[in-house]
Protein backbone atom coordinates (compact mmCIF):
# COMPACT_ATOMS: atom_id res chain seq x y z
CA UNK A 1 0.00 0.00 0.00
CA UNK A 2 1.02 3.56 -0.93
CA UNK A 3 2.16 6.04 2.17
CA UNK A 4 -1.04 7.46 1.89
CA UNK A 5 -2.32 5.20 4.31
CA UNK A 6 0.53 3.40 6.10
CA UNK A 7 1.00 6.18 8.91
CA UNK A 8 -2.18 9.02 9.63
CA UNK A 9 0.97 10.75 12.36
CA UNK A 10 0.22 13.76 9.67
CA UNK A 11 -2.88 14.16 11.48
CA UNK A 12 -1.43 15.62 14.32
CA UNK A 13 1.47 17.67 12.89
CA UNK A 14 -1.48 19.49 10.99
CA UNK A 15 -3.72 19.15 13.61
CA UNK A 16 -6.61 17.91 12.06
CA UNK A 17 -9.68 16.94 13.86
CA UNK A 18 -10.32 13.83 11.10
CA UNK A 19 -8.38 12.86 7.39
CA UNK A 20 -10.28 15.72 5.48
CA UNK A 21 -9.22 13.63 2.11
CA UNK A 22 -10.90 10.56 3.77
CA UNK A 23 -13.61 9.84 1.16
CA UNK A 24 -16.20 10.33 3.06
CA UNK A 25 -15.18 11.53 6.34
CA UNK A 26 -17.66 12.63 9.20
CA UNK A 27 -18.63 16.19 8.10
CA UNK A 28 -18.47 15.15 4.23
CA UNK A 29 -20.47 17.48 2.24
CA UNK A 30 -21.42 17.03 -0.92
CA UNK A 31 -19.67 19.94 -3.13
CA UNK A 32 -22.24 20.74 -5.79
CA UNK A 33 -19.69 22.66 -8.45
CA UNK A 34 -20.51 21.16 -11.46
CA UNK A 35 -22.55 17.61 -9.76
CA UNK A 36 -25.46 19.69 -8.24
CA UNK A 37 -26.93 20.89 -12.25
CA UNK A 38 -26.37 17.23 -13.07
CA UNK A 39 -28.49 16.09 -9.95
CA UNK A 40 -31.45 18.87 -10.67
CA UNK A 41 -31.54 17.63 -14.55
CA UNK A 42 -31.75 13.54 -13.43
CA UNK A 43 -34.74 14.20 -11.02
CA UNK A 44 -36.61 16.91 -14.21
CA UNK A 45 -35.85 14.19 -16.43
CA UNK A 46 -36.79 11.09 -14.22
CA UNK A 47 -40.41 13.14 -13.49
CA UNK A 48 -41.18 14.07 -17.57
CA UNK A 49 -39.72 11.14 -19.18
CA UNK A 50 -38.97 7.12 -19.21
CA UNK A 51 -35.56 7.55 -21.00
CA UNK A 52 -32.60 5.39 -19.32
CA UNK A 53 -30.58 8.13 -17.32
CA UNK A 54 -26.99 7.18 -17.82
CA UNK A 55 -24.44 8.94 -16.19
CA UNK A 56 -21.00 8.27 -17.44
CA UNK A 57 -17.11 9.31 -16.11
CA UNK A 58 -13.91 8.15 -15.08
CA UNK A 59 -13.30 6.10 -12.34
CA UNK A 60 -12.54 8.99 -9.51
CA UNK A 61 -14.76 11.30 -11.44
CA UNK A 62 -17.81 11.29 -8.67
CA UNK A 63 -20.29 8.97 -9.83
CA UNK A 64 -20.65 7.28 -6.56
CA UNK A 65 -21.27 10.50 -4.30
CA UNK A 66 -23.74 11.61 -6.92
CA UNK A 67 -25.51 8.37 -6.77
CA UNK A 68 -25.72 8.99 -3.11
CA UNK A 69 -26.96 12.26 -3.57
CA UNK A 70 -29.56 10.80 -5.71
CA UNK A 71 -31.11 8.25 -3.26
CA UNK A 72 -31.16 11.17 -0.55
CA UNK A 73 -32.61 13.87 -1.92
CA UNK A 74 -35.51 11.24 -3.12
CA UNK A 75 -38.87 11.92 -2.21
CA UNK A 76 -40.28 9.62 0.31
CA UNK A 77 -43.09 8.20 -1.97
CA UNK A 78 -39.63 6.84 -4.03
CA UNK A 79 -38.36 3.21 -3.14
CA UNK A 80 -34.96 3.24 -4.40
CA UNK A 81 -33.48 -0.26 -5.91
CA UNK A 82 -29.47 0.13 -5.78
CA UNK A 83 -28.16 -2.40 -7.70
CA UNK A 84 -23.53 -1.90 -7.60
CA UNK A 85 -22.55 -4.52 -10.13
CA UNK A 86 -19.25 -6.61 -8.71
CA UNK A 87 -18.94 -8.89 -11.85
CA UNK A 88 -20.06 -9.57 -15.46
CA UNK A 89 -23.72 -9.31 -15.43
CA UNK A 90 -26.47 -10.81 -17.25
CA UNK A 91 -30.52 -9.92 -17.71
CA UNK A 92 -31.28 -13.16 -15.60
CA UNK A 93 -29.02 -11.60 -12.46
CA UNK A 94 -30.53 -8.29 -12.88
CA UNK A 95 -34.18 -9.86 -12.79
CA UNK A 96 -33.03 -11.61 -9.72
CA UNK A 97 -31.61 -8.49 -7.89
CA UNK A 98 -34.35 -6.47 -8.58
CA UNK A 99 -37.26 -9.13 -7.76
CA UNK A 100 -35.23 -9.86 -4.52
CA UNK A 101 -35.64 -6.02 -4.02
CA UNK A 102 -39.58 -6.11 -4.67
CA UNK A 103 -39.60 -9.50 -2.64
CA UNK A 104 -41.12 -11.58 -5.76
CA UNK A 105 -40.39 -14.85 -6.14
CA UNK A 106 -39.75 -16.71 -9.49
CA UNK A 107 -40.92 -13.20 -11.24
CA UNK A 108 -40.62 -12.48 -14.85
CA UNK A 109 -40.48 -9.03 -16.50
CA UNK A 110 -44.30 -8.89 -16.70
CA UNK A 111 -44.34 -9.67 -12.99
CA UNK A 112 -42.01 -6.97 -12.04
CA UNK A 113 -44.14 -4.57 -14.18
CA UNK A 114 -47.39 -5.59 -12.21
CA UNK A 115 -45.97 -5.33 -9.39
CA UNK A 116 -44.73 -1.69 -10.12
CA UNK A 117 -48.04 -0.80 -11.75
CA UNK A 118 -49.31 -1.65 -8.23
CA UNK A 119 -47.15 0.41 -6.60
CA UNK A 120 -47.78 2.82 -8.62
CA UNK A 121 -51.68 2.74 -8.02
CA UNK A 122 -50.96 3.52 -4.03
CA UNK A 123 -48.14 6.59 -5.31
CA UNK A 124 -45.22 4.65 -4.91
CA UNK A 125 -42.44 5.25 -7.59
CA UNK A 126 -39.67 2.56 -8.16
CA UNK A 127 -36.19 4.03 -8.94
CA UNK A 128 -33.78 1.83 -10.29
CA UNK A 129 -30.07 2.84 -9.68
CA UNK A 130 -27.24 0.48 -11.35
CA UNK A 131 -23.68 1.55 -10.48
CA UNK A 132 -20.49 0.15 -12.28
CA UNK A 133 -22.75 -0.40 -15.41
CA UNK A 134 -19.84 -0.72 -17.47
CA UNK A 135 -19.81 -4.91 -16.40
CA UNK A 136 -23.23 -5.23 -17.73
CA UNK A 137 -23.65 -7.51 -20.22
CA UNK A 138 -25.93 -6.90 -23.69
CA UNK A 139 -28.92 -8.41 -22.27
CA UNK A 140 -28.79 -6.94 -18.85
CA UNK A 141 -29.13 -3.18 -20.80
CA UNK A 142 -31.85 -4.32 -22.92
CA UNK A 143 -33.23 -5.83 -19.69
CA UNK A 144 -33.09 -2.07 -17.99
CA UNK A 145 -34.21 -0.44 -21.45
CA UNK A 146 -37.73 -2.43 -21.19
CA UNK A 147 -38.01 -1.74 -17.25
CA UNK A 148 -37.74 1.72 -18.54
CA UNK A 149 -40.02 1.57 -20.99
CA UNK A 150 -42.80 -0.31 -19.48
CA UNK A 151 -46.27 -0.89 -20.33
CA UNK A 152 -47.70 2.79 -20.23
CA UNK A 153 -47.42 4.13 -17.01
CA UNK A 154 -46.00 1.25 -15.27
CA UNK A 155 -42.77 1.35 -15.51
CA UNK A 156 -39.55 2.20 -13.45
CA UNK A 157 -37.44 4.96 -13.49
CA UNK A 158 -33.88 3.55 -14.57
CA UNK A 159 -30.77 5.44 -13.25
CA UNK A 160 -27.57 4.32 -14.88
CA UNK A 161 -23.68 4.85 -13.62
CA UNK A 162 -20.80 3.54 -16.05
CA UNK A 163 -17.30 4.81 -17.14
CA UNK A 164 -17.85 5.85 -21.12
CA UNK A 165 -17.50 2.41 -22.14
CA UNK A 166 -20.87 1.78 -22.15
CA UNK A 167 -21.96 4.14 -25.12
CA UNK A 168 -21.58 2.59 -27.75
CA UNK A 169 -23.26 -0.87 -26.33
CA UNK A 170 -26.37 1.15 -25.32
CA UNK A 171 -26.70 2.86 -29.07
CA UNK A 172 -26.55 -1.00 -29.73
CA UNK A 173 -29.38 -1.84 -27.72
CA UNK A 174 -31.40 1.58 -28.37
CA UNK A 175 -31.21 0.59 -32.42
CA UNK A 176 -31.60 4.12 -33.21
CA UNK A 177 -34.49 4.75 -30.94
CA UNK A 178 -34.69 7.73 -28.48
CA UNK A 179 -34.49 5.20 -25.48
CA UNK A 180 -31.62 6.98 -23.39
CA UNK A 181 -30.02 10.07 -22.35
CA UNK A 182 -26.57 10.33 -21.27
CA UNK A 183 -25.12 13.14 -19.43
CA UNK A 184 -21.08 12.90 -19.07
CA UNK A 185 -19.43 14.45 -16.10
CA UNK A 186 -17.18 17.03 -16.18
CA UNK A 187 -13.71 17.83 -14.37
CA UNK A 188 -13.27 20.88 -11.96
CA UNK A 189 -11.41 23.72 -12.82
CA UNK A 190 -8.73 24.98 -10.99
CA UNK A 191 -10.35 27.29 -9.20
CA UNK A 192 -13.29 24.62 -7.86
CA UNK A 193 -10.36 22.15 -7.20
CA UNK A 194 -9.20 25.09 -4.77
CA UNK A 195 -12.67 25.69 -3.16
CA UNK A 196 -13.12 21.83 -2.64
CA UNK A 197 -9.88 21.66 -0.58
CA UNK A 198 -10.80 24.60 1.16
CA UNK A 199 -14.41 23.46 2.40
CA UNK A 200 -12.26 19.64 2.94
CA UNK A 201 -9.85 21.61 5.31
CA UNK A 202 -12.05 23.94 6.73
CA UNK A 203 -14.05 21.02 8.03
CA UNK A 204 -11.16 19.30 9.41
CA UNK A 205 -10.50 22.33 11.29
CA UNK A 206 -7.79 23.86 9.47
CA UNK A 207 -7.65 26.51 6.83
CA UNK A 208 -6.36 26.53 3.00
CA UNK A 209 -2.97 28.06 4.43
CA UNK A 210 -1.31 24.56 4.80
CA UNK A 211 -1.27 24.46 0.86
CA UNK A 212 1.21 27.15 -1.24
CA UNK A 213 0.39 28.15 -4.01
CA UNK A 214 2.91 25.59 -5.98
CA UNK A 215 1.07 23.05 -4.23
CA UNK A 216 -2.20 23.70 -4.78
CA UNK A 217 -1.26 23.92 -8.64
CA UNK A 218 0.60 20.94 -8.33
CA UNK A 219 -2.52 18.73 -6.92
CA UNK A 220 -4.93 20.54 -9.72
CA UNK A 221 -2.42 19.12 -12.30
CA UNK A 222 -1.77 15.69 -10.99
CA UNK A 223 -5.92 15.40 -10.12
CA UNK A 224 -6.66 16.83 -13.69
CA UNK A 225 -10.19 18.23 -11.46
CA UNK A 226 -11.49 14.45 -10.33
CA UNK A 227 -12.97 14.88 -7.39
CA UNK A 228 -11.27 11.12 -5.88
CA UNK A 229 -7.97 11.58 -7.50
CA UNK A 230 -7.89 15.15 -5.87
CA UNK A 231 -7.59 13.78 -2.50
CA UNK A 232 -5.29 11.23 -3.03
CA UNK A 233 -2.62 14.32 -4.60
CA UNK A 234 -3.75 16.47 -1.40
CA UNK A 235 -3.19 13.61 0.79
CA UNK A 236 0.63 13.05 -0.82
CA UNK A 237 1.01 16.57 -0.88
CA UNK A 238 0.92 16.63 3.40
CA UNK A 239 3.29 14.05 3.77
CA UNK A 240 5.70 14.72 1.60
CA UNK A 241 5.91 18.18 3.91
CA UNK A 242 6.61 16.11 6.77
CA UNK A 243 8.63 13.65 5.54
CA UNK A 244 10.92 15.48 3.31
CA UNK A 245 10.51 13.12 0.07
CA UNK A 246 7.93 12.75 -2.27
CA UNK A 247 5.35 9.44 -1.35
CA UNK A 248 5.29 6.91 -3.54
CA UNK A 249 2.07 7.96 -4.71
CA UNK A 250 3.47 10.82 -6.63
CA UNK A 251 6.62 9.51 -7.33
CA UNK A 252 8.58 6.30 -6.53
CA UNK A 253 11.75 6.01 -6.04
CA UNK A 254 14.85 4.28 -4.33
CA UNK A 255 17.00 6.29 -2.74
CA UNK A 256 19.66 4.22 -2.40
CA UNK A 257 23.45 5.10 -2.09
CA UNK A 258 25.88 5.18 -5.19
CA UNK A 259 28.60 2.91 -3.17
CA UNK A 260 25.39 0.40 -2.11
CA UNK A 261 24.75 0.13 -5.90
CA UNK A 262 28.66 -0.82 -6.87
CA UNK A 263 28.51 -3.48 -3.98
CA UNK A 264 25.59 -4.50 -5.88
CA UNK A 265 26.82 -4.58 -9.16
CA UNK A 266 29.63 -6.32 -8.11
CA UNK A 267 28.22 -9.53 -6.09
CA UNK A 268 25.99 -9.46 -9.71
CA UNK A 269 29.09 -10.19 -11.14
CA UNK A 270 30.44 -12.47 -8.89
CA UNK A 271 27.31 -14.57 -8.89
CA UNK A 272 27.28 -14.53 -13.07
CA UNK A 273 30.98 -16.24 -12.84
CA UNK A 274 30.26 -18.51 -10.05
CA UNK A 275 26.87 -19.99 -12.33
CA UNK A 276 29.04 -19.95 -15.85
CA UNK A 277 32.09 -21.92 -14.01
CA UNK A 278 29.72 -24.94 -13.24
CA UNK A 279 28.97 -27.61 -15.62
CA UNK A 280 25.98 -26.64 -18.06
CA UNK A 281 24.90 -30.08 -18.24
CA UNK A 282 23.05 -30.97 -14.85
CA UNK A 283 21.55 -27.11 -14.41
CA UNK A 284 19.88 -26.96 -18.14
CA UNK A 285 18.00 -30.22 -17.58
CA UNK A 286 16.46 -29.24 -14.40
CA UNK A 287 16.34 -25.06 -15.32
CA UNK A 288 14.43 -25.97 -18.75
CA UNK A 289 10.99 -27.81 -17.56
CA UNK A 290 10.22 -25.36 -14.61
CA UNK A 291 10.15 -21.84 -16.65
CA UNK A 292 6.81 -23.68 -18.96
CA UNK A 293 5.23 -24.84 -15.78
CA UNK A 294 5.40 -21.57 -14.15
CA UNK A 295 4.31 -19.48 -17.00
CA UNK A 296 1.62 -22.47 -17.71
CA UNK A 297 0.28 -21.62 -14.03
CA UNK A 298 0.34 -18.05 -14.67
CA UNK A 299 -1.71 -17.96 -17.90
CA UNK A 300 -4.26 -20.51 -15.94
CA UNK A 301 -5.26 -18.27 -13.16
CA UNK A 302 -6.39 -15.14 -14.91
CA UNK A 303 -8.54 -17.42 -16.80
CA UNK A 304 -10.02 -18.93 -13.73
CA UNK A 305 -10.56 -15.71 -11.95
CA UNK A 306 -12.67 -14.68 -15.24
CA UNK A 307 -14.55 -17.29 -15.57
CA UNK A 308 -16.00 -17.70 -12.05
CA UNK A 309 -17.53 -14.44 -11.88
CA UNK A 310 -19.82 -15.22 -14.70
CA UNK A 311 -20.98 -18.53 -13.32
CA UNK A 312 -22.17 -16.99 -9.81
CA UNK A 313 -22.78 -13.21 -10.32
CA UNK A 314 -22.22 -11.01 -7.13
CA UNK A 315 -25.03 -7.79 -7.59
CA UNK A 316 -25.61 -7.19 -3.88
CA UNK A 317 -27.88 -4.92 -3.30
CA UNK A 318 -25.48 -1.66 -2.14
CA UNK A 319 -28.43 -0.33 0.82
CA UNK A 320 -26.40 0.38 3.28
CA UNK A 321 -22.74 -0.70 3.09
CA UNK A 322 -21.27 3.23 2.22
CA UNK A 323 -22.72 5.54 5.12
CA UNK A 324 -25.17 7.79 2.93
CA UNK A 325 -24.91 11.55 4.54
CA UNK A 326 -28.69 11.58 3.68
CA UNK A 327 -28.78 15.49 5.03
CA UNK A 328 -25.42 16.84 3.77
CA UNK A 329 -26.41 15.24 -0.02
CA UNK A 330 -29.85 16.02 0.11
CA UNK A 331 -29.18 19.98 0.88
CA UNK A 332 -27.38 20.19 -2.28
CA UNK A 333 -30.25 20.27 -4.60
CA UNK A 334 -34.04 21.64 -4.32
CA UNK A 335 -35.83 19.73 -7.79
CA UNK A 336 -39.48 20.07 -6.90
CA UNK A 337 -40.52 23.52 -6.12
CA UNK A 338 -44.31 22.21 -5.17
CA UNK A 339 -42.98 20.17 -2.79
CA UNK A 340 -41.58 21.03 1.12
CA UNK A 341 -38.03 21.73 1.09
CA UNK A 342 -35.82 19.15 1.39
CA UNK A 343 -34.39 20.41 4.92
CA UNK A 344 -37.81 19.76 6.38
CA UNK A 345 -38.72 16.02 4.19
CA UNK A 346 -35.36 15.03 5.90
CA UNK A 347 -36.48 15.84 9.29
CA UNK A 348 -39.69 13.74 9.13
CA UNK A 349 -37.64 11.24 6.76
CA UNK A 350 -36.86 7.93 8.91
CA UNK A 351 -33.71 5.90 7.18
CA UNK A 352 -34.36 2.39 7.40
CA UNK A 353 -31.13 0.18 6.50
CA UNK A 354 -32.68 -2.37 4.12
CA UNK A 355 -31.46 -6.02 4.35
CA UNK A 356 -28.95 -7.13 2.20
CA UNK A 357 -30.57 -9.82 -0.24
CA UNK A 358 -28.57 -13.21 -1.20
CA UNK A 359 -27.65 -13.56 -4.44
CA UNK A 360 -27.46 -17.57 -5.93
CA UNK A 361 -26.31 -19.04 -8.97
CA UNK A 362 -29.12 -18.79 -11.65
CA UNK A 363 -29.54 -21.81 -13.66
CA UNK A 364 -31.45 -20.70 -16.46
CA UNK A 365 -30.97 -17.44 -18.99
CA UNK A 366 -34.21 -15.26 -18.69
CA UNK A 367 -35.00 -14.97 -22.76
CA UNK A 368 -34.83 -10.85 -22.39
CA UNK A 369 -34.09 -10.31 -26.20
CA UNK A 370 -36.61 -13.26 -27.34
CA UNK A 371 -39.91 -11.88 -26.83
CA UNK A 372 -41.67 -8.88 -28.51
CA UNK A 373 -42.17 -6.10 -26.62
CA UNK A 374 -45.98 -6.58 -27.51
CA UNK A 375 -46.08 -9.73 -24.80
CA UNK A 376 -45.68 -7.48 -22.29
CA UNK A 377 -48.02 -4.87 -23.46
CA UNK A 378 -50.80 -7.55 -23.51
CA UNK A 379 -50.44 -8.35 -19.67
CA UNK A 380 -53.32 -8.22 -17.49
CA UNK A 381 -53.18 -6.48 -14.12
CA UNK A 382 -53.50 -8.39 -10.98
CA UNK A 383 -53.33 -7.65 -7.32
CA UNK A 384 -49.97 -7.94 -5.47
CA UNK A 385 -48.97 -7.52 -2.16
CA UNK A 386 -47.47 -4.80 -1.78
CA UNK A 387 -44.48 -4.68 1.30
CA UNK A 388 -43.69 -3.10 4.29
CA UNK A 389 -46.38 -0.18 5.54
CA UNK A 390 -48.92 0.04 2.43
CA UNK A 391 -49.07 -3.84 2.24
CA UNK A 392 -52.26 -4.01 3.96
CA UNK A 393 -54.71 -1.76 2.58
CA UNK A 394 -54.36 -1.04 -1.48
CA UNK A 395 -53.71 -5.22 -1.81
CA UNK A 396 -57.31 -6.78 -1.41
CA UNK A 397 -58.80 -3.41 -3.26
CA UNK A 398 -57.19 -2.94 -6.21
CA UNK A 399 -58.33 -5.30 -9.05
CA UNK A 400 -57.68 -5.25 -12.79
CA UNK A 401 -61.06 -3.87 -13.09
CA UNK A 402 -60.01 -0.84 -10.80
CA UNK A 403 -57.35 0.22 -12.94
CA UNK A 404 -59.40 1.36 -15.64
CA UNK A 405 -61.79 2.90 -13.67
CA UNK A 406 -59.43 4.97 -11.62
CA UNK A 407 -57.22 6.04 -15.22
CA UNK A 408 -60.36 6.30 -17.54
CA UNK A 409 -62.28 9.16 -15.40
CA UNK A 410 -59.78 12.09 -15.96
CA UNK A 411 -59.78 10.94 -20.14
CA UNK A 412 -63.16 12.28 -20.03
CA UNK A 413 -63.21 15.24 -17.95
CA UNK A 414 -60.21 17.21 -19.03
CA UNK A 415 -60.16 16.29 -22.76
CA UNK A 416 -61.98 18.96 -24.29
CA UNK A 417 -59.40 21.80 -23.45
CA UNK A 418 -57.05 20.01 -25.48
CA UNK A 419 -58.45 18.33 -28.70
CA UNK A 420 -57.34 20.63 -30.73
CA UNK A 421 -53.22 20.11 -30.14
CA UNK A 422 -53.81 16.15 -29.69
CA UNK A 423 -54.89 16.34 -33.22
CA UNK A 424 -51.98 18.42 -34.30
CA UNK A 425 -49.45 15.76 -32.57
CA UNK A 426 -51.10 13.21 -34.47
CA UNK A 427 -50.44 14.77 -37.84
CA UNK A 428 -46.72 15.32 -37.47
CA UNK A 429 -44.69 12.68 -38.85
CA UNK A 430 -43.31 9.59 -36.19
CA UNK A 431 -39.77 10.56 -36.90
CA UNK A 432 -39.25 14.12 -36.69
CA UNK A 433 -38.64 15.67 -32.80
CA UNK A 434 -39.65 18.46 -30.73
CA UNK A 435 -38.14 20.08 -27.29
CA UNK A 436 -40.66 19.56 -24.08
CA UNK A 437 -40.34 22.23 -22.19
CA UNK A 438 -42.82 21.99 -19.57
CA UNK A 439 -44.75 19.60 -17.29
CA UNK A 440 -48.02 20.59 -15.16
CA UNK A 441 -50.78 19.38 -13.42
CA UNK A 442 -53.15 22.62 -14.10
CA UNK A 443 -54.25 22.97 -17.75
CA UNK A 444 -54.45 26.74 -17.42
CA UNK A 445 -51.01 27.32 -16.98
CA UNK A 446 -50.76 25.04 -20.25
CA UNK A 447 -52.56 27.25 -21.86
CA UNK A 448 -51.50 30.84 -20.77
CA UNK A 449 -47.85 29.43 -21.57
CA UNK A 450 -48.64 28.87 -25.19
CA UNK A 451 -50.71 31.97 -25.66
CA UNK A 452 -48.23 34.03 -24.02
CA UNK A 453 -45.23 32.29 -26.65
CA UNK A 454 -45.17 32.20 -30.40
CA UNK A 455 -47.05 29.94 -32.45
CA UNK A 456 -44.78 27.05 -32.13
CA UNK A 457 -45.44 25.86 -29.17
CA UNK A 458 -47.89 23.38 -28.43
CA UNK A 459 -49.10 21.13 -25.75
CA UNK A 460 -50.93 17.79 -24.67
CA UNK A 461 -53.08 16.16 -22.13
CA UNK A 462 -51.16 12.61 -20.97
CA UNK A 463 -51.74 10.17 -17.92
CA UNK A 464 -49.27 10.30 -15.11
CA UNK A 465 -49.59 8.76 -12.14
CA UNK A 466 -53.70 8.20 -12.51
CA UNK A 467 -53.63 12.19 -12.90
CA UNK A 468 -53.80 14.30 -16.23
CA UNK A 469 -50.34 15.60 -16.51
CA UNK A 470 -50.27 19.19 -19.66
CA UNK A 471 -46.85 18.51 -21.39
CA UNK A 472 -45.64 22.00 -23.60
CA UNK A 473 -43.15 21.73 -26.27
CA UNK A 474 -41.46 23.51 -28.86
CA UNK A 475 -41.10 22.96 -32.59
CA UNK A 476 -40.89 20.59 -35.45
CA UNK A 477 -37.27 19.46 -35.97
CA UNK A 478 -36.05 17.06 -38.70
CA UNK A 479 -33.73 14.99 -36.22
CA UNK A 480 -32.32 15.10 -32.63
CA UNK A 481 -29.41 17.38 -33.61
CA UNK A 482 -31.43 20.15 -34.94
CA UNK A 483 -33.86 20.53 -31.49
CA UNK A 484 -30.85 20.20 -29.65
CA UNK A 485 -29.31 23.03 -31.44
CA UNK A 486 -32.88 25.30 -30.95
CA UNK A 487 -32.40 24.80 -27.14
CA UNK A 488 -29.81 27.79 -27.45
CA UNK A 489 -32.65 30.00 -29.10
CA UNK A 490 -35.04 29.83 -26.92
CA UNK A 491 -35.64 32.17 -23.82
CA UNK A 492 -33.64 32.10 -20.53
CA UNK A 493 -37.04 31.43 -18.28
CA UNK A 494 -37.93 28.40 -20.84
CA UNK A 495 -33.69 27.16 -20.63
CA UNK A 496 -33.91 26.93 -17.63
CA UNK A 497 -36.35 24.32 -17.29
CA UNK A 498 -34.43 22.11 -19.12
CA UNK A 499 -35.84 21.33 -22.26
CA UNK A 500 -35.12 17.81 -23.62
CA UNK A 501 -35.76 16.25 -27.15
CA UNK A 502 -38.20 13.65 -27.56
CA UNK A 503 -40.08 12.10 -30.85
CA UNK A 504 -43.43 12.69 -31.79
CA UNK A 505 -43.79 9.40 -32.31
CA UNK A 506 -43.02 8.61 -28.04
CA UNK A 507 -45.93 11.00 -27.76
CA UNK A 508 -48.18 9.94 -30.09
CA UNK A 509 -48.41 6.72 -27.85
CA UNK A 510 -48.95 8.82 -25.30
CA UNK A 511 -52.33 10.02 -26.70
CA UNK A 512 -53.64 6.68 -27.39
Amino acid sequence: MTDLYADDNYLDYYQFEHDPFLGRGPSFKFFAAKRRPVLVELHHLARYSKLMLVVTGPPGSGKTVLRQALVASSKDSVKNIVITASATADAASMLQQVSAALELRDSDIAGVLRHIEQMLVTGQEVHLIVDNAELLEESALLFLQRIAQGVNDACARVFVFSDSSICPLLEKVADNADLHHVIALEPWDQDEVVEYLEQRLIAAGQSLDVFTEQQLADIFKQSQGWPGQINDAAKAVLIEQITGKPSRSSKTALNIPYKHIAVLIVLAVALLLLWVLQTPESNAPADTPVAPAVLEELNQQPVTTARNPTKRIELPLQAVPEPVLRAPLAQAVNVDDEQESLDELLEEREVEPEQPVATTAVKAPVPISTPPAEVIKETVVKPVALAEKKKAQPAPVVQPATKPSSIAQPVATSLSGSAGNRQWYQQQAAARYTLQVLGTRAEATAQNFVKQNPAQYHYFRKEHQGQALFVVTYGNFVDRDAAHAAISSLPESVRKDKPWPRTMLSIQQELR
